[in-house]
């Protein structure tokens, strides 16, 4: 099915559902077609493979059963002026219940520990801002400059914020250590040495961010 004819489908669901009553059969069928066809069809948001915990899975499974429970109670407040059933939808998801989700897990204690891989694989994200783009933007801000004070000795612009824009803009090792004249394993080295040091600091400035 194409994007429009989708679109168009999910309209016409979520109209006929606002046309009935709360409990009446009418509206339980179109509710149970439209969640089947966003399921089914629609491109649901999905969170950054580079999120900081390892339970990434479980906690947006949670967040889209929220959702689906939100829609089904609250469909009257989609309004088709403000944009597709599949914007409201993901709007939803990844701003407010992925949101939850997270917070409530992290409350709890699931969180782990940010991972090596975790920062090697830290990209801007294709949605709206999220933690990939919180820990990118707080390593480049350095507001109390404990990134940039980590550095290759004799080599003081060899920072660990400098190492780390660089991998998170795509260098490899190897033009990175070209860079700044050094072998491979003494700047790689170096920075997994600072990442593993670095990582609680960083997930603490993410925890904040999650509101």
């Amino acid at each position: 099915m194409r994007r429009d004819e989708l679109d168009s489908y999910l309209l016409q669901l979520a109209t006929v559902a606002q046309r009935h009553p709360s409990h009446s059969q009418e509206r339980q069928i179109a509710l149970t077609k439209l969640i089947h066809s966003i399921v089914r069809f629609g491109n649901l948001w999905y969170p950054s493979n580079n999120q900081f915990f390892s339970n990434v899975q479980d906690i947006y499974n949670e967040a889209r059963q929220e959702l689906f429970l939100y829609i089904c109670q609250n469909l009257d407040k989609y309004d088709p002026e403000r944009g597709t059933v599949l914007v409201w939808v993901n709007v939803l998801l990844s701003r407010r219940f992925f949101k939850d989700a997270l917070r409530k897990n992290l409350g709890h204690g699931y969180a782990t520990k940010m991972t090596i891989a975790d920062l090697e694989n830290l990209a801007l994200p294709t949605q709206s801002k999220d933690l990939t783009e919180v820990v990118k933007e707080y390593i480049e801000l350095d507001p109390e400059d404990v990134f940039k004070n980590e550095y290759i000795e004799k080599c003081p612009q060899a920072t660990f914020q400098a190492l780390a824009m660089l991998r998170m803009s795509g260098k490899s090792w190897k033009e990175i250590s070209a860079e700044f004249e050094m072998k491979v394993s003494t700047v790689s080295s170096f920075y997994y040495r600072c990442l593993k040091k670095l990582s609680p600091k960083l997930k603490e400035y993410c925890d904040n961010q999650v509101d």
